[in-house]
């Protein structure tokens, strides 16, 4: 089992040779190579660097053999730019794991067109994101208050493929990083301070400005307004859109920009997609699951993403207060509508009372979904004093719409807003305008 550090040396390696192959290295026999991955031993003196080849048995041959030429090229140029006591002997071998995984996306290819394609083509978008942020220009990233998994999933990889690029890229939110997600790697770039000069402003996986709390205007400073989300009610308006509502995560539109830029996918950068894909997707069990959200899931596994140590660091590491608050909303639990709604409510008491904190909340919607016969699901969180963050979720209505009437926004079955007033006021209001919902469906 490889140490931290041998981890930690691991990425940076195959990072930096990735990069040094693709702008360092002129031999007409080097193919188009991919380094999946690297690893090295104990005393650090000796790296195997795992290597896949676009192309048949012949081209995989005459790129190994120019790596070998290239290998002292690339060793002195790592030593030029990695701090290491020593600079460890670079033993490149041929992935073999490239060739099965090419058969298998053959068989995919085949029932392509069988899968549901989207209405739109997002490649324009792509290609002129991926030109801006290779200008290299100062730039900051932006995700909405009480970050998930998606919001940090995807801020966290492109910060770290901009890094591979030679830019460091901060990444902005008005809430401190939850503790359930303290596993993701590079979290140190994520911030609560506005950096004093930037001229891009990459918004991901906010519906719209207010979700961005404190700082809904701020990405309004920098020259270029970049907007990429995969919630139905965002109506856009940035000078870059990048808006897909089919999407199952802001992660999958994350990553063909990340390959747009020409940054190789890291281990880091997979675990960190692979969290945004499987936290929006409910771990693959939601209804925006589709075969190609199983199929890029897969992908990011192949590429490092540890699925169990994922889902484990997410849903299986609870605080006790988490659990005091989770019992606190269960006690509350109630229904209306004949029971086709089912709520609960968390006061600032029940936080006082159990030593939670806002972050404690997530997953709690989750236990009203399992109430047998209920419609929809509708869970009241204190914030401060009269405000009340409301979670909705439904398989039968569409609640984006319903939070939209309230300010907010989402996704058809997953949508949230936040009302102003007491909580007897702001329960009534939400049930009577879920209840007119369900009516006129029937």
């Amino acid at each position: 089992m490889p140490t931290r550090r041998q981890l930690r040396v691991n990425n940076l390696l195959q990072e930096e040779i990735s990069q040094i192959i693709r702008t360092d290295i002129r031999d007409p026999d080097l193919g188009f190579v991919t380094i999946t991955g690297v690893e090295i031993t104990g005393d650090l003196r000796q790296a195997h660097v795992h290597v896949s080849v676009l192309g048949d048995e012949e081209e995989a041959h005459n790129t190994m053999a120019a790596l070998v030429r290239a290998r002292s090229a690339i060793r002195s140029e790592l030593g030029n730019r990695l701090r290491l006591k020593y600079v460890p002997q670079l033993v490149f071998e041929l992935d073999e794991t490239a060739q099965h995984a090419q058969r298998i996306e053959t068989l995919v290819s085949k029932f392509e067109n069988e899968l549901p394609q989207t209405d739109h083509d997002f490649a324009p978008a792509v290609a002129q994101i991926a030109q801006l942020l290779t200008q290299q220009r100062p730039t900051a990233i932006f995700i909405h208050c009480h970050p998930d998994g998606d919001a940090l999933g995807s801020g966290l990889a492109l910060s770290l493929a901009l890094q591979q690029r030679g830019q460091f890229v901060p990444m902005v939110c008005a809430d401190p990083l939850p503790s359930r997600y303290q596993f993701l790697p590079a979290t140190d770039r994520l911030t609560t301070q506005v950096p004093a000069d930037f001229e891009v402003a990459v918004v991901l996986d906010a519906a719209d400005r207010r979700q961005l709390g404190p700082f809904a205007e701020t990405p309004d400073q920098a020259q270029t307004v970049v907007w990429i989300d995969h919630h139905r009610t965002n109506q856009g308006g940035a000078d870059i859109d990048y808006l897909d509502p089919s999407a199952p995560a802001t992660a999958w539109l994350v990553r063909p920009i990340i390959e747009a830029i020409g940054a190789a996918i890291t281990t880091d950068m997979a675990t960190c997609l692979y969290t945004g894909l499987a936290t929006d997707t409910g771990f693959f069990t939601f209804d925006n699951t589709t075969a190609q959200a199983l199929y890029a899931g897969a992908q990011l596994i192949r590429e490092g993403a540890n699925p169990h140590g994922i889902a484990q660091a997410v849903n299986k590491q609870h605080k006790l207060s988490a659990l005091h608050l989770q019992g606190q909303a269960l006690t509350s639990l109630d229904s209306a509508a004949d029971g086709r709604i089912v709520y609960a409510q968390l006061t600032p008491g029940d936080f006082d009372a159990t030593g939670a904190e806002s972050e404690d909340t997530e997953g709690i919607i989750d236990l009203l979904k399992t109430v047998a016969d209920s419609e929809v699901q509708v869970l009241f969180k204190a914030t401060t004093h009269n405000c009340w963050r409301i979670s909705l979720r439904s398989s039968l209505i569409d609640v984006a719409a319903i939070a939209q009437k309230f300010g907010g926004g989402g996704h058809i079955a997953a949508a949230g807003c936040t009302i102003t007033g007491s909580l007897p006021e702001v329960r009534a209001c939400m049930l009577e305008t879920i209840t007119s919902a369900l009516d006129e469906r029937q």
